[in-house]
C-alpha cells in the first residue's frame, strides 16, 4: 500500500487560504456578472426565472451536497493523519445517486407545477436547474477529495475555473443570438462540470482505490440535517420577508433580498476558511493532538472574527452605495438594515467556526441542535414590534447569535471531554 502523505498541519490553513480566496473572488464576481448580463439583456421580468434558478442551485445545492464534501473531506483527512488505509465512500456514493434520482423524479412528476410556481411557466428552466444541482453534487464530491487530500491550491483552482467559465459563457450568451433565460441557465450546468473535470486529482483517486476500509464511515443523514438547518437559518431572511410582506410591501421585500446579497459578501468569503478548517481539524482529532487543535481553532476563529468585524464595517459604510451601483437607484435601503444584515452574517460565520470544530469530532447531531435553536430564536424575534425590514434584519442577528452561543458551549464541553479521555489513555 502506498504510504499516505504527511497529515495536513495547522500552518496549511494559513498558506492555503490565499489560493482559496483568489478562487472565491473570481467565483463570487461571476455570479454578479452572470445575473447582471442577463438582467441587462432580458430585463427584470424575463431574467427572473434565471435569478430563481441561481438561488435554488445555491441554496438547495449547498443544503443537499455540502455534506458530501464535508464527509469525504473529514474521512480522508482523518485516515491520512493516522497513516491508515483510505476510507470506503460507498455510503456517500449511494447518497449522491439517491439524490440525483430524487431530483430527476421530482422534476419529471412536478415539472408543470414547479415551472408555473417558480419559473414563469418555463419547463426548460426546471430541467436546467435539476441538471445544475446534479453538476454541483459531483463538484462537491471532488472538492471533498481535494481538501481531504490536502490539495487546497487545486481546490481554489476549481473555484477559479468555475468562475472564469461562468463569466466567459455568460459573455458568449450575451453577445450571441439566443436572448433567453434558458441560454444563461445552461451556464449553471456547464461551468461546474468543466471545473470538476479539469481539477480531479489522479493521486487522490488512486489513494482512495487502494484497499479502502469502512472505519469511521456511516450514515450521511446527520450531516444532511446539519447542512439543511444551517442553510435554512442562513436564508431565513428572504424567506421571512417573502412570507410577511403585504402587497404594498413587495418593493421593500425586493430591496431587502437585494440587500442580503450585498450584506452577506463577507460570509461568502468565509468559505475560504471553512474549506481548510474541517479537514485540518479532523486530522488533528485523529492524531489526538490537543495543543495543535486548540491553536488551529483559535487562529481560524480570530481570522473569522476579523473578517466579520471588518466586513460588517465595510457593509455599513459602502453597502448603500454598492446597492445603487449594482441594482440601480430604485434599490435604496436603510443603512441600519444593511448593517444589521452584515452583522448577522458575521455572527453566523462565528457560529459556523464552532460548528466545523464539532463536525471534526463527528458531533453532527449536536451541531443540528445548535442550528435548530437558532431557527427557533429567529422565528421568535420576528414577533418584535419593529418595521418589517428592520424586524427581519434583527431576527437574523438574534438567530445567528443564539446558534453561536449554543455551539460555543457544546464545543467547549466536547473539547474538554476529548482532552480528558486522551489524558486518561496516557496515564
Amino acid at each position: 500500500m502506498t504510504t499516505p502523505d504527511q497529515p495536513v498541519r495547522a500552518k496549511t490553513f494559513q498558506r492555503s487560504t490565499v489560493a482559496l480566496l483568489s478562487g472565491l473572488g473570481v467565483f463570487g464576481a461571476s455570479s454578479f456578472i452572470l445575473l447582471g448580463l442577463a438582467g441587462r439583456e432580458l430585463g427584470p421580468a424575463l431574467s427572473a426565472p434565471l435569478a430563481v434558478a441561481w438561488t435554488t442551485v445555491n441554496a438547495l445545492g449547498v443544503g443537499l451536497f455540502m455534506p458530501v464534501e464535508q464527509e469525504v473531506s473529514r474521512l480522508m483527512a482523518a485516515r491520512r493523519a493516522g497513516g491508515l488505509a483510505p476510507p470506503r465512500l460507498g455510503h456517500v456514493g449511494r447518497y449522491l445517486v439517491g439524490g440525483f434520482i430524487t431530483i430527476a423524479l421530482v422534476s419529471a412528476v412536478a415539472s408543470d407545477w414547479i415551472a408555473a410556481t417558480l419559473f414563469a411557466g418555463q419547463r426548460d428552466i426546471v430541467w436546467i436547474t435539476a441538471c445544475a444541482l446534479m453538476a454541483v453534487g459531483v463538484e462537491y464530491f471532488v472538492r471533498g477529495s481535494l481538501s481531504g487530500y490536502g490539495l487546497f491550491v487545486r481546490y481554489g483552482g476549481q473555484l477559479l475555473i468555475d468562475g472564469v467559465a461562468r463569466i466567459g459563457l455568460a459573455l458568449v450568451v450575451f453577445f450571441g443570438p439566443w436572448q433567453s433565460a434558458a441560454a444563461y441557465g445552461t451556464v449553471l450546468v456547464v461551468a461546474p462540470l468543466a471545473a470538476t473535470v479539469l481539477t480531479i486529482s489522479v493521486a487522490a483517486a488512486n489513494w482512495l482505490r487502494a484497499a479502502p476500509t469502512t472505519a469511521h464511515s456511516g450514515s450521511i443523514a446527520p450531516l444532511v440535517l446539519t447542512s439543511t438547518t444551517s442553510q435554512l437559518l442562513a436564508n431565513s431572511g428572504p424567506l421571512a420577508i417573502a412570507a410577511l410582506a403585504s402587497a404594498a410591501q413587495q418593493a421593500d421585500a425586493g430591496r431587502f433580498v437585494a440587500a442580503v446579497t450585498v450584506g452577506r459578501i463577507p460570509l461568502f468569503l468565509f468559505a475560504a476558511i471553512q474549506a481548510v478548517f474541517l479537514p485540518t481539524l479532523s486530522g488533528l482529532v485523529a492524531r489526538s493532538d490537543v495543543g495543535a487543535f486548540r491553536q488551529t481553532f483559535r487562529t481560524a476563529w480570530l481570522a473569522t472574527l476579523a473578517l466579520g468585524v471588518f466586513g460588517t464595517a465595510g457593509v455599513a459604510v459602502l453597502g448603500p452605495w454598492v446597492m445603487r451601483l449594482i441594482y440601480g437607484p430604485e434599490f435604496a435601503v436603510a443603512r441600519v438594515d444593511i448593517t444589521l444584515i452584515g452583522a448577522s452574517g458575521a455572527l453566523f460565520m462565528l457560529a459556523q467556526a464552532f460548528a466545523q470544530a464539532l463536525l471534526a469530532h463527528r458531533a453532527d447531531m449536536l451541531v443540528f441542535i445548535g442550528w435548530t435553536v437558532g431557527l427557533a430564536a429567529t422565528v421568535a424575534a420576528l414577533l418584535l414590534p419593529l418595521d418589517l425590514t428592520t424586524r427581519v434584519a434583527v431576527a437574523l442577528c438574534v438567530g445567528a447569535a443564539a446558534s453561536g452561543v449554543v455551539l460555543a458551549v457544546v464545543h467547549r464541553s466536547t473539547v474538554a471531554e476529548w482532552e480528558h479521555n486522551i489524558a486518561g489513555r496516557n496515564t
